[in-house]
Protein backbone atom coordinates (compact mmCIF):
# COMPACT_ATOMS: atom_id res chain seq x y z
CA UNK A 1 0.00 0.00 0.00
CA UNK A 2 3.19 2.23 -0.37
CA UNK A 3 3.04 4.72 -2.85
CA UNK A 4 6.81 4.40 -3.47
CA UNK A 5 9.39 1.63 -2.59
CA UNK A 6 11.43 2.51 0.35
CA UNK A 7 14.16 0.55 2.25
CA UNK A 8 13.87 -0.95 5.29
CA UNK A 9 13.03 1.94 8.33
CA UNK A 10 14.50 0.11 11.14
CA UNK A 11 17.12 -2.60 11.48
CA UNK A 12 14.84 -6.15 11.05
CA UNK A 13 12.10 -4.48 9.46
CA UNK A 14 11.10 -5.17 5.78
CA UNK A 15 11.36 -2.42 2.70
CA UNK A 16 7.76 -0.96 1.22
CA UNK A 17 7.29 -2.46 -2.30
CA UNK A 18 5.15 0.68 -3.30
CA UNK A 19 2.45 -1.55 -4.52
CA UNK A 20 -0.55 1.76 -4.24
CA UNK A 21 -1.12 1.99 -7.52
CA UNK A 22 -1.48 -1.36 -8.47
CA UNK A 23 -3.80 -2.28 -5.48
CA UNK A 24 -5.67 1.07 -6.28
CA UNK A 25 -6.60 -0.24 -9.59
CA UNK A 26 -7.57 -4.00 -7.91
CA UNK A 27 -10.10 -1.96 -5.50
CA UNK A 28 -11.29 0.57 -7.91
CA UNK A 29 -12.15 -1.71 -11.10
CA UNK A 30 -12.56 -4.88 -9.71
CA UNK A 31 -13.62 -4.84 -5.67
CA UNK A 32 -15.80 -1.69 -6.14
CA UNK A 33 -17.58 -2.91 -9.18
CA UNK A 34 -18.25 -6.23 -7.36
CA UNK A 35 -19.68 -5.12 -4.13
CA UNK A 36 -21.75 -2.64 -6.14
CA UNK A 37 -23.09 -5.69 -8.39
CA UNK A 38 -24.23 -7.82 -5.44
CA UNK A 39 -25.92 -4.59 -3.94
CA UNK A 40 -27.86 -3.68 -6.76
CA UNK A 41 -26.59 -0.36 -7.91
CA UNK A 42 -24.55 2.34 -6.33
CA UNK A 43 -23.76 4.05 -2.98
CA UNK A 44 -24.57 7.62 -2.46
CA UNK A 45 -20.83 7.86 -1.59
CA UNK A 46 -17.90 6.22 -0.95
CA UNK A 47 -15.59 6.30 1.95
CA UNK A 48 -11.84 5.06 2.14
CA UNK A 49 -10.67 3.66 5.90
CA UNK A 50 -7.27 3.13 6.43
CA UNK A 51 -5.42 2.12 9.44
CA UNK A 52 -1.05 2.76 9.53
CA UNK A 53 0.14 2.39 5.82
CA UNK A 54 -3.53 1.76 4.90
CA UNK A 55 -4.09 5.42 5.89
CA UNK A 56 -1.61 6.65 4.07
CA UNK A 57 -2.87 4.69 1.03
CA UNK A 58 -6.07 6.27 2.00
CA UNK A 59 -4.80 10.27 1.46
CA UNK A 60 -2.70 8.59 -1.41
CA UNK A 61 -5.68 7.54 -3.32
CA UNK A 62 -7.67 10.64 -4.44
CA UNK A 63 -4.58 12.02 -6.22
CA UNK A 64 -5.42 9.06 -8.49
CA UNK A 65 -9.07 8.25 -8.38
CA UNK A 66 -12.22 10.37 -8.11
CA UNK A 67 -13.68 7.15 -6.13
CA UNK A 68 -13.97 8.59 -2.43
CA UNK A 69 -15.63 11.18 -1.77
CA UNK A 70 -14.74 10.75 2.06
CA UNK A 71 -11.36 9.53 3.77
CA UNK A 72 -10.53 8.05 6.89
CA UNK A 73 -7.12 7.95 8.12
CA UNK A 74 -6.64 6.58 11.66
CA UNK A 75 -2.38 6.53 12.54
CA UNK A 76 -1.70 7.62 8.91
CA UNK A 77 2.06 6.10 8.39
CA UNK A 78 2.62 10.17 7.57
CA UNK A 79 6.69 9.48 8.58
CA UNK A 80 7.05 8.14 4.70
CA UNK A 81 9.76 9.50 2.99
CA UNK A 82 8.85 12.72 0.70
CA UNK A 83 5.07 11.95 1.25
CA UNK A 84 4.60 15.98 2.37
CA UNK A 85 6.12 17.23 -0.97
CA UNK A 86 4.10 14.88 -2.90
CA UNK A 87 0.92 16.16 -1.35
CA UNK A 88 1.75 19.96 -2.44
CA UNK A 89 3.13 18.97 -5.75
CA UNK A 90 0.55 17.23 -7.11
CA UNK A 91 -3.47 18.02 -7.55
CA UNK A 92 -6.33 15.59 -6.29
CA UNK A 93 -8.69 13.91 -9.22
CA UNK A 94 -11.26 15.07 -6.69
CA UNK A 95 -11.52 16.79 -3.97
CA UNK A 96 -13.50 14.77 -1.09
CA UNK A 97 -15.82 16.02 1.19
CA UNK A 98 -14.65 15.53 3.83
CA UNK A 99 -10.86 13.88 5.80
CA UNK A 100 -10.42 12.65 9.26
CA UNK A 101 -7.21 12.07 10.55
CA UNK A 102 -6.30 10.62 13.93
CA UNK A 103 -3.56 9.61 15.91
CA UNK A 104 -2.25 8.53 19.16
CA UNK A 105 -0.65 11.03 21.55
CA UNK A 106 2.11 8.62 22.54
CA UNK A 107 2.94 7.53 18.40
CA UNK A 108 5.73 10.62 17.98
CA UNK A 109 7.25 9.29 21.08
CA UNK A 110 10.23 7.16 19.68
CA UNK A 111 13.57 6.98 19.11
CA UNK A 112 13.19 6.18 14.94
CA UNK A 113 13.45 9.55 13.31
CA UNK A 114 11.03 8.41 10.79
CA UNK A 115 8.52 7.27 12.83
CA UNK A 116 9.18 10.46 15.75
CA UNK A 117 8.30 12.66 12.78
CA UNK A 118 4.40 11.32 12.37
CA UNK A 119 2.47 13.64 14.80
CA UNK A 120 3.88 16.63 13.18
CA UNK A 121 3.29 15.30 9.44
CA UNK A 122 -0.34 14.20 10.37
CA UNK A 123 -0.98 18.07 11.85
CA UNK A 124 0.66 19.67 8.70
CA UNK A 125 -2.04 17.01 6.25
CA UNK A 126 -4.65 18.84 8.56
CA UNK A 127 -4.09 22.10 8.14
CA UNK A 128 -3.43 21.77 4.45
CA UNK A 129 -6.79 20.01 3.82
CA UNK A 130 -8.32 22.27 5.54
CA UNK A 131 -6.92 25.58 3.90
CA UNK A 132 -7.83 23.80 0.88
CA UNK A 133 -11.54 23.85 1.60
CA UNK A 134 -11.84 20.50 2.43
CA UNK A 135 -14.05 19.78 5.73
CA UNK A 136 -11.34 17.68 7.88
CA UNK A 137 -10.66 16.96 11.22
CA UNK A 138 -8.14 15.94 13.67
CA UNK A 139 -8.29 13.83 16.83
CA UNK A 140 -5.48 12.86 18.88
CA UNK A 141 -6.46 10.21 21.27
CA UNK A 142 -4.88 8.70 24.27
CA UNK A 143 -1.89 5.70 23.27
CA UNK A 144 0.40 4.18 21.03
CA UNK A 145 0.30 3.09 17.33
CA UNK A 146 -1.66 0.08 18.53
CA UNK A 147 -4.13 0.98 21.28
CA UNK A 148 -7.81 0.80 20.16
CA UNK A 149 -7.36 0.84 16.58
CA UNK A 150 -10.37 -0.80 15.73
CA UNK A 151 -12.52 1.93 17.81
CA UNK A 152 -10.42 4.79 16.12
CA UNK A 153 -11.24 3.71 13.13
CA UNK A 154 -14.89 3.06 13.52
CA UNK A 155 -15.19 6.83 15.32
CA UNK A 156 -13.56 8.24 11.78
CA UNK A 157 -16.49 6.30 9.78
CA UNK A 158 -18.96 7.47 12.05
CA UNK A 159 -17.35 10.91 11.69
CA UNK A 160 -17.45 10.77 8.13
CA UNK A 161 -21.17 9.57 8.02
CA UNK A 162 -22.46 12.05 9.93
CA UNK A 163 -25.11 14.46 7.38
CA UNK A 164 -25.19 17.38 9.97
CA UNK A 165 -21.51 18.17 10.29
Amino acid sequence: MSPWPIPPIAKGDTPCTGGADVYLALLTEEIMPAVEEALGGKPKYNALVGYSLAGLFAVYAPYHTDAFARIISASGSFWFPKFIDYVKEHEMRCMPEKMYFSLGDREAYTKNPYLSSVEERTKMLYEYYSHQGILTTFILNQGNHFREADRRMADGILWALDERI
